[in-house]
């Protein structure tokens, strides 16, 4: 069950919350019981995250290792595991845009999703930090990704009709940066569809800490469908479409799910085992236990993009 959060209320300057600005915040989680890291939640707005962080969490993200991706990796699989659902995901931003134009996709991968949506008919960009995925995108699909971040890439204001973070808004240092961005980038009306773990779903309210994606070290936004719309909301969107969507996985992936709930390295690995021996990696089930959310908003206000980014600097610079 979720661990019981202390009754006190903590004011700690570094504590931001990215939503609402809030100091305030409720433990949920000590650090190493869900997670490595500790897990809080705002007490103005709900919010939970992770903090304190010691690093930028964007920085295990940044590899560069010399071993390049190949169509046997374990990563390029899981990927291609999911096309099932992002096709799904792609009719649904065509139901918004059925004319489709310029798409970014930010957090590409191995870029099968992109490649995807290229042959729809999309003329598509990405950006992806792992140098060893951009290859692999460049080497097999020949798309044109930008190897960094939003903060790095060289797009124009409003010059995209789309833009996709799919499995992205959870681990970035600064989510709302990030959709402030995405804002200035999008052309007026133009689609932005955010997908993410929820934490207003019955699996987590039951496993508490031992929630697959509460335990994912790289995770540190936890978003419900209230403070992600919310996010979204005050930053010049509009929520036009909401999903509580699953996931397409071989029974090998489901066994190593089951593997992270049960918190227990022994338990993981015999489940891996007996996974490999039974060739299940073969074998695949479309699973939907509500526990994430596909989010389809709109630009509806043109906002002041730069003053909005200056002051978020600013307060980033010299602290709250």
């Amino acid at each position: 069950m979720l661990t019981k959060e202390r009754h006190a209320i903590n004011v700690v300057p570094a504590a931001k919350c990215n939503n609402c600005g809030s100091l305030e915040y409720g433990v949920v989680f000590e650090a190493g019981s869900a997670q490595v890291n500790q897990i809080v939640r705002c007490g103005g707005c709900g919010l939970m995250y992770a903090f304190p962080m010691n690093t930028s969490n964007l920085s295990q993200y940044l590899n560069n290792s010399p071993a390049p991706l190949t169509d046997k990796s374990g990563q390029v699989k899981h990927t291609a595991d999911k096309m099932p659902d992002y096709r799904v995901m792609a009719r649904g931003l065509e139901e918004f845009l059925p004319r489709k134009g310029a798409l970014c996709e930010i957090g590409i991968y191995s870029g099968v999703l992109l490649d995807y949506l290229r042959s729809r008919g999309w003329t598509v960009s990405g950006i992806e930090p792992d140098g060893c995925a951009v290859g692999y995108a460049r080497r097999a699909f020949g798309l044109d990704v930008h190897h960094g971040t939003l903060d790095t890439a060289s797009l124009k204001p409003e010059s995209i009709d789309a833009a996709i973070m799919l499995h992205v808004i959870e681990h970035l240092d600064d989510p709302a940066r990030a959709v402030v961005q995405v804002h200035r980038l999008l052309k007026p009306g133009g689609i932005f569809v955010v997908e993410t773990p929820t934490y207003d779903s019955w699996t987590f309210k039951i496993l508490g800490r031992r929630e697959r994606s509460v335990s994912c070290d790289g995770h540190i936004f936890f978003y419900t469908q209230k403070t992600l719309s919310a996010l979204l909301q005050q930053h010049g969107f509009e929520i036009v479409k909401t999903q509580l969507v699953g996931r397409t996985m071989s029974l090998s992936r489901l066994l190593f799910n089951v593997g992270v709930v049960a918190k227990n390295r022994k338990t993981k690995d015999r489940l891996a085992a007996l996974a490999t021996s039974l060739g299940l990696e073969k074998y695949y089930i479309y699973l939907n236990v509500g526990d994430m959310v596909r989010m389809y908003a709109r630009k509806v206000s043109s906002g002041n993009d730069e003053q909005t980014m200056h002051q978020r600097s600013t307060v980033l610079e010299r602290g709250p």
